[in-house]
């Protein structure tokens, strides 16, 4: 292939019913020859396309982006993509060989009393490692999104979860796993790619936490419903992520009534100085004790935010405050946490 080909194909063909937006876009590149309208729609090829792309689609509105597919100029029988799930798999192409090759590992985050400073439970939160390249959780999602593969993904971190973190955590410890709604297709499925790990390791039902991870996301509030019920039913315990005051959030907390109840960590950050925030969490411990939930907060990095939550009368803490996560569930200073006075 000759250097000129390999340009040619090395790159996407934008196409929209808009014609308006592909003209927008063409006269917002800096240099005329990064694309060029034509009845196919808009080239942008060569070296670097994926951050010319990336520019280009900031520099329109989100309905226009809404309207842009793309293809692969190097995939003749390619089907169109949204332009930003094409992109975002191109920036993330290294995830189809992790999920066949990677290694996935998680780390424990200690999830506190904060009456008593004493580790309730641990959060396993995944890394991710492929060869000598090291990927954060986040940084795993994203791809897992971007290409479709949430399934996979999830059930795989689950197993991880269980596999490493069940033998690892002292017998009185929690451990808690994180499941996306989004991921589960069936309540079946969902059992058959849980339990048979907890069994194999041998594992109290009651010492394992399945994590919803903002079940408003999910399609199908009814299989959500069931699901929770089914996993309840063989033994094991059940928080809700993100907990916040919008009303998604707060008819889940009613509908599922979950053990533990995670506040959204952007209620946490600076709480102590926010009346407002003060006041809505307030709210939520109290809606979450009706439902007989547990109040985590999470996000808890100052002692200024500790001190604010264990004064709302939230039950536990979990954040950089207490401790990273880390590959072997670490001690927590008990100093860290001192008694109310009425409690001293």
């Amino acid at each position: 292939m000759t250097t000129s080909e390999a340009i040619t194909t090395d790159g996407v063909r934008l196409l929209s019913h808009r014609p308006s937006v592909l003209y927008k876009m063409e006269h917002l590149a800096t240099d005329p020859a990064e694309g060029d309208i034509a009845v196919e729609g808009l080239k942008i090829a060569g070296p670097g396309w994926g951050d010319r792309l990336k520019a280009l689609l900031q520099g329109v509105s989100p309905a226009e982006r809404a309207t842009l597919f793309a293809v692969r100029l190097s995939d003749e029988h390619a089907l169109p993509l949204p332009a930003e799930t094409l992109l975002a798999r191109e920036r993330t192409d290294w995830f189809p060989e992790f999920l066949s090759r990677g290694l996935m590992r998680p780390h424990f985050q200690p999830i506190v009393e904060l009456a008593t400073g004493s580790v309730f439970g641990r959060e396993a939160l995944m890394r991710g490692k492929l060869g000598a390249v090291e990927v954060r959780g986040g940084e795993l999602l994203a791809a897992a999104e971007a290409h479709d593969a949430l399934f996979s993904f999830d059930s795989r971190a689950r197993t991880a979860a269980i596999e490493i973190g069940l033998p690892l955590l002292p017998a009185h410890e929690v451990l808690f796993v994180n499941l996306d709604p989004r991921a589960a297709l069936d309540v079946d499925t969902s059992l058959r790619t849980t339990w048979p790990v907890i069994d194999r390791m041998q594992g109290e039902p009651a010492r394992v936490c399945l994590e919803l991870v903002r079940p408003e996301r999910s399609n199908d509030r009814e299989m959500l419903e069931q699901l929770v019920a089914a996993h309840r039913k063989r033994g094991a315990l059940i928080a809700l992520d993100d907990v916040s005051g919008g009303t998604d959030s707060l008819d889940y907390l009613e509908l599922l009534k979950p053990d533990f109840a995670k506040i959204d960590m952007k209620l946490t950050t600076g709480i102590e100085s926010s009346a407002g925030r003060r006041r809505l969490v307030a709210a939520l411990v109290e809606c979450a004790h009706e439902c007989d939930a547990r109040v985590v907060a999470v996000g808890i990095e100052r002692v200024s935010e500790f001190e604010a939550m264990q004064e709302l009368d939230v039950d536990l803490g979990q954040g950089y405050y207490f401790g990273h996560p880390t590959e072997r569930p670490m001690d927590v200073d008990p100093r860290l946490v001192r008694a109310r006075p009425e409690m001293a």
